[in-house]
């Protein structure tokens, strides 16, 4: 019970971060265009800051990642008392109340359903003749899925004892597929959320319902006994390095292709 309270408290806390940064967010946006007004190519200025922003939580992503692997490869003490510790309390933290909840998550978060998840919206997307989004997502969903599986086969990192796990599981422990899976799928779905939905206290929902899951998700592979926890946190540096990509190329073509739209549509005709 205390996991699911905890669970709503952190969407909400998510939701109301995010609506109170939305007029500092408008503000800055407000600046830029002002400060930028005179530059020659200032259509390109957002471009140039989708890619700035970009490599720069890429930068941070793959560092984390980096970390953590050389971490595991040299068999860091450090780290391998950190993962003991927090495998030994998730043991005895458990109740059948948490259980239920966290087996709940990790059901969600298997590559099952969170692929037909993505199916589901990409099919919607395409019957609504939205291509691009859907390519975005099948792209987004897929190539993360490979780029899991590449990882686990080269670290082969054993899993902890499943003896005293609460759920089976199979194949190499880094990074956790759950953790990566779900930081791809809903960040990405959180993504088309931004795009579709018109007011900002929905987009600030989505967002935070987004985060909130990861975390739980992430957090019921823990719990469960079948992760360590450098595994979940490699799963979510490695889901952000993969969403990170793919989203700021497809945000900078998407921009590009509608700057040049619009000075094809100002350009005087002969």
């Amino acid at each position: 019970m205390i996991f699911l309270v905890s669970f709503l408290l952190l969407f909400f806390l998510l939701w109301l971060v995010f609506l109170i940064l939305e007029p500092a967010l408008e503000r800055l946006l407000k600046r830029t265009a002002h400060w930028t007004a005179k530059f020659r190519y200032r259509d390109y200025v957002p471009v140039a800051a989708v890619l700035a922003i970009g490599l720069a939580a890429t930068l941070l992503a793959g560092d984390a990642f980096e970390d953590l692997a050389e971490s595991v490869q040299t068999n860091n003490t450090t780290l391998h008392e950190i993962d003991e510790s927090v495998h030994e309390w998730a043991r005895y933290a458990r109740t059948p109340g948490s259980t239920r909840f966290f087996t709940t998550m990790t059901i969600i978060g298997t590559p099952g359903p969170l692929a037909v998840l993505l199916a589901i919206v990409v099919a919607v997307l395409l019957a609504k003749k939205r291509w691009r989004w859907a390519a975005y997502l099948a792209l987004t969903g897929g190539g993360g899925g490979v780029l899991n599986l590449t990882l686990k086969s080269f670290f082969e990192r054993a899993r902890p004892d499943l003896a005293i796990a609460l759920r089976h599981a199979s194949g190499y422990s880094f990074p956790s597929g759950h953790a990566m899976g779900a930081t791809i799928v809903f960040l990405s779905l959180a993504y088309i959320a931004l795009r579709v939905l018109p007011r900002w206290r929905w987009r600030a929902a989505a967002l935070a319902l987004a985060v909130s899951m990861i975390v739980a998700i992430a957090s019921s592979r823990i719990y469960l006994g079948v992760h360590w926890i450098s595994d979940v946190g490699a799963g979510i540096a490695a889901g952000l390095l993969w969403i990170t990509t793919t989203t700021v190329a497809y945000e900078t073509f998407r921009r590009i292709r509608m700057i040049r739209a619009l000075r094809a549509k100002r350009a005087p005709t002969a």
